[in-house]
């Protein structure tokens, strides 16, 4: 996959999910402020395990189809 398919892919599955206003605000909010996304991750996640996560987005997976 290219960079301008991944962007195009990635910016409308935003838009589908926040609308296009919201989508909008979450690109100028991550523009505005620097954000670790290896920090929060750690952070959301760290009473999951791989099994748990891998089991929750099968099931987020299941429901967007």
């Amino acid at each position: 996959m290219y960079d301008a398919d991944l962007r195009n892919k990635a910016l409308t599955a935003r838009e589908e999910r926040l609308g296009s206003v919201d989508a909008l605000r979450f690109l100028a909010l991550v523009r505005r402020e620097p954000f670790n996304c290896e920090t929060w991750r750690a952070k959301t996640f760290a009473d999951q395990s791989i099994a748990e996560r891998f089991e929750q987005m099968q099931g987020l997976e299941s429901r967007a189809q």
